[in-house]
């Protein structure tokens, strides 16, 4: 983007000359600093000047503190976002149009009420404003990194909005300069994964690119259709670099403006101020809850008595078990088994086993624990409580039986054996059977699950809890979670993100023993459990892209627990 100029964009180019940045930036081996995920994490002092400048720190990411809600915060906020919104909802017919320093003032301010003020801040930016009231004309005006030039073309990210019709889009853009420096926001797969959070958050009104360092991939003709209208030079030149956007037409539209903008500062490393930093907060616990969405008890047991045949999956110690057993629990009736590679159709089904007998050797026909069951659930609603279900091959293991896995139809199978003391080797499932399978993302060992298997399941994803860690209230404990949390969430790809290790390795392996020693038995387990894993995860090359972040935050861990230790 740049000038005013109309012309169509080549789209993002590799940068032409070296540029070095140090906010944005992980230190050696990724490492955050101590208490990284609060929402101001420099503590460097500066000089508070009126200008659009930045530096300093790496992103700062919110874990899950108490904070105010979103709509109490609204109502506190200052004059000149409000100012600001009021001229995108008017779009080309605000009246400000055209006059170049009374938007870029405007635009000062709104960086003034929601922004650290000192110096190494706002130094990091500048304002660009090219609004102008030809229809036929690209315009727009926001915020830009300070390295670039005052005019013409640019590289890197930058938040600007866009006037039409009666209403704007707001978006977050890629200079058709290239990516330049901010080229590690772009690339780093949690930047992606917080945008997408708050397009669910926002139900869909903000659009994301699904591939964020795609320029040959333009905003879809779908998308643009639902923009206010006179937005086609717009799109023409700047819809391959145009990465997230919102249309913007009424005042219910200011939230979602507010994280697109708050967003970019934040990635940046600029820490807001209140009463912006209480909405910021609340709105990060609202996106790491939409990239660990929590599973509980009433929503499972809805689904399995919808479904039939539900499994639970996700990283180790995400509570897949607990909350199994609960469900059964629950309902009152269930068998407990565990598979492992050994299960076979002949002890899950049904199969022939030798015995003894006068002549000397015979065979009778035993059910297995699938018809046992059945069987059970003749009177009632009982559950086949099945854990660890991908450590055998269950296409193998059910056989002639994933017929009968339909919740929508009774259907019926005739088995191979005429088990004792049945009369007919016909066999359906009865309506009161339920199946109730854990499986663990991080087991590589196994080969993944038929498709076949998989269509007949409903599937629930169990993630990481800061709640438990929270309420046993270990400083150690909630340090580490914290770290992460955030390696994972920042570094991980969707493959490597199933790694991720769950709340259990967090919390008091025995609580019934008293409080006295509870930190020390976390700080064990975590030497003991957690490193251990997160090391395996490194050995057997399961990390991918993750490998560094994810060896530096063993690294972190293991010396946080030498300190422990010396203290």
């Amino acid at each position: 983007m740049g000038g005013s100029t109309t012309r169509s964009a080549p789209g993002p180019r590799p940068p032409t000359r070296n540029r070095t940045r140090a906010a944005g930036r992980l230190p050696s081996a990724c490492a955050p600093r101590k208490g990284f995920w609060s929402s101001h994490t420099c503590r460097r002092r500066g000089v508070h000047r009126p200008r659009i400048l930045e530096s300093g720190c790496a992103p700062a990411l919110t874990s899950f503190p108490p904070c105010p809600t979103l709509a109490s915060a609204r109502e506190n906020m200052g004059k000149a976002f409000d100012s600001l919104l009021a001229g995108m909802i008017a779009g080309r017919s605000w009246e400000q149009m055209g006059d170049t320093e009374s938007v870029r003032q405007l635009l000062r301010s709104v960086y003034e009420e929601r922004y650290h003020k000192a110096e190494h801040h706002q130094s990091r930016y500048q304002v660009r404003v090219n609004l102008q009231k030809k229809d036929e004309a690209a315009s727009y005006a926001g915020f830009i990194t300070a390295e670039n030039p005052n005019s013409g073309p640019y590289q890197g990210t930058s938040f600007v909005w866009m006037p039409g019709k009666d209403g704007s889009i707001a978006v977050l853009v890629i200079g058709t300069d290239g990516f330049g420096a901010d080229t590690d926001i772009l690339g780093r797969p949690g930047h992606a994964r917080r945008l997408r959070a708050l397009a669910r958050i926002h139900k869909g009104k903000v659009w994301v690119k699904p591939d964020l360092l795609a320029p040959a991939s333009r905003v879809p003709e779908t998308i643009i259709a639902q923009w206010p209208d006179q937005l086609d030079a717009v799109s023409k030149s700047y819809g391959n670099v145009i990465y997230a956007a919102v249309p913007v037409r009424s005042p219910q539209d200011a939230e979602a403006v507010e994280d697109l903008l708050d967003l970019f500062f934040s990635e940046h490393g600029t820490p807001l101020t209140n009463p912006a930093k209480g909405r910021w907060e609340a709105r990060h616990s609202a996106i790491l809850g939409a990239i660990f969405p929590q599973v509980e008890l009433p929503q499972v047991l809805e689904l399995l008595r919808d479904r039939r045949f539900v499994i639970l999956e996700g990283p180790p110690g995400t509570g897949k078990t607990r909350l199994a057993y609960e469900v059964a629990r629950q309902i009152g009736q269930a068998t407990r088994i565990q598979f492992h590679p050994a299960r076979t159709y002949e002890d899950f089904v049904v199969g022939l086993y030798p015995k003894p007998a006068a002549g000397g050797l015979a065979f009778e026909v035993r059910t297995g624990d699938f018809l046992r069951a059945n069987a059970a659930a003749a009177t009632g609603e009982h559950v086949l409580l099945i854990d660890e279900v991908n450590r055998a091959d269950l296409s193998r293991v059910l056989g002639e039986a994933i017929v009968l896995l339909e919740p929508g139809e009774r259907r019926e199978i005739e088995l191979p054996h005429l088990p004792d003391g049945w009369s007919d080797r016909k066999v359906s499932l009865a309506p009161g059977l339920h199946v109730l399978a854990t499986r663990n993302t991080a087991d590589r060992t196994i080969a993944r699950m038929d498709l076949a298997v998989r269509r007949r399941f409903a599937f629930l994803e169990m993630w990481p809890d800061r709640r438990p860690v929270d309420d046993e209230g270990i400083p150690l404990a909630k340090e580490c979670f914290d770290d992460v949390l955030y390696t994972f969430t920042e570094f991980a790809d969707e493959e490597a993100l199933k790694l991720i290790p769950g709340h259990a390795y967090f919390l008091d392996p025995r609580p019934g023993q008293g409080a006295e020693e509870r930190a020390k038995r976390v700080a064990r387990r975590l030497e003991l459990e957690l490193v251990p894993l997160l090391r395996d995860y490194l050995s057997e090359r399961l990390a991918g892209s993750a490998s560094g972040p994810i060896a530096g935050l063993a690294d972190r861990i293991a010396s946080r627990l030498m300190e422990e230790r010396a203290a």
